[in-house]
């Protein structure tokens, strides 16, 4: 038998009736519904340098109907700062992030530089290496993204991958077709305009309209994949709209930097979003950026995306910084405090809702450190044996088989102390 059928034959099994010993008496066993993940698929919209206040003038205004459609929440980008997560809230280090789930210490594409490549595996992998057979897209107007996964493209994890040179009607037109005629499991598609108008115009009603045009190229996808179902109405789309970075105050001509208008970025979604999205916490422990982080992150894009397709990378080498928003959730705000003097390593977390006895369990470079349930906060790994220098540590925290990942860094023989 094959493996999908010892699944299903497995499944079936286990909703069959079993019968009490000498008591004759029928016990129903519940057992989970069979989910054909082939019938999954995900497109994600890259809208570059849309800022998310302005965005909501548009929906307000009528100027953006399509992407009114969609849960729209804020979330941040740029890391958190004084952290090893700190990334300039730029196209490079941003677009990245959203195809890694992971921080520029991790990818280390920290610019704009087209000879960058990203050292995190990318979603594009991450699907390619869970089944062969699945395929991606990348379509984009700036050319860089696809530059920065050259190595992706020349490794078919990308099967199909276009540069439309600041061509925002080309992505429309090829990715539209894509969607439509194509078979493919994950696309991603960019779009630049936004950001070229408000380089040359700042916040002014230009951009505005340049909103609406891209909210009309997006209404192209969509209608695309109504169409698509059609023909293929088994199929379930997840979708999700997002930028890269907001625009610098007063005038919107500019970004890269840590001020809260350029980090506030936003996550727009088909699909019911679970507390991660739906719920900020009001109180982070940081509350630099009026309690920005306690919004969603950019980094939350790839987990999603493989929750949907039911991508399970392994989770105690768990190399993916943000948490899924659909499903159960990962442990959330999960970060790292180093004490050099010590040779320790705090972790910090927070969860959803209330404990509830949930095992949580803590694995550092693929190894379990600890067991714990989800009353717990905290965890302080101690008397590290690490040699002096810098060292980082990956460190995975598994709630409920949710994995969320941090890479941490000690500093075992600096003058700096406590390095984040």
């Amino acid at each position: 038998m094959n493996s999908r059928g010892k699944c299903l034959a497995l499944a079936l099994s286990a909703a069959t009736l079993l019968y009490g010993c000498g008591g004759g008496e029928e016990v129903v066993v519940d057992s989970p519904p069979l989910v054909d993940y082939s019938k999954r698929k995900a497109l994600v919209i890259g809208v570059d340098g849309v800022q998310y206040e302005k965005l909501q003038e548009a929906i307000a205004a009528g100027q953006a109907p399509n992407l009114a459609r969609f849960q729209l929440a804020k979330t941040y980008g740029g890391g958190i700062v004084g952290s090893v997560t700190e990334q300039a809230t730029s196209s490079g280090a941003s677009w990245t992030t959203v195809l890694t789930g992971a921080w520029v210490n991790r990818h280390k594409v920290a610019s704009n530089d087209d000879k960058l490549r990203s050292q995190a595996d990318s979603v594009f992998k991450l699907i390619k290496d869970a089944d062969p057979k699945r395929r991606s897209a990348s379509i984009v107007s700036w050319n860089t993204i696809n530059n920065n996964f050259a190595r992706d493209i020349n490794l078919r994890y990308i099967s199909h991958a276009e540069k439309c040179s600041e061509d925002d009607q080309c992505v429309a037109d090829k990715t539209s077709g894509l969607l439509r005629f194509g078979n493919f499991d994950f696309v991603f598609a960019h779009f630049d305009d936004v950001d070229n108008v408000g380089h040359a115009v700042g916040f002014t009603p230009a951009y505005q309209a340049a909103i609406q045009e891209t909210d009309t190229r997006i209404g192209q996808l969509l209608v695309a994949l109504e169409r698509r179902r059609q023909e293929h109405p088994d199929e379930d789309w997840l979708i999700m709209v997002t930028p890269d970075h907001g625009r610098s105050l007063p005038g919107g001509f500019g970004h890269g930097g840590q001020t809260l208008s350029e980090k506030t970025t936003f996550i727009a979604i088909n699909k019911e979003a679970n507390a991660q999205l739906s719920s900020p916490f009001k109180d982070p422990a940081d509350m630099a950026f009026d309690g920005l982080y306690g919004n969603a992150t950019q980094a939350d894009i790839v987990p999603t995306v493989l929750a949907h397709l039911g991508v399970k990378p392994d989770a105690a080498s768990y190399r993916i910084d943000g948490v899924p928003l659909l499903g159960q959730p990962s442990v959330r705000q999960l970060s790292a405090k180093a004490d050099s003097e010590a040779r320790s390593i705090t972790l910090q977390w927070r969860i959803s809702g209330q404990p509830s006895g949930k095992p949580l369990t803590i694995y550092r470079g693929g190894k379990q450190i600890a067991q714990l349930d989800d009353a717990a906060t905290f965890y302080l790994d101690q008397d590290l044996e690490i040699r002096d220098g810098i060292a980082e540590l990956n460190y995975s925290v598994v709630l409920g088989q949710v994995p969320a990942g941090y890479l941490a860094r000690i500093n075992v023989d600096k003058s700096v102390q406590g390095n984040p």
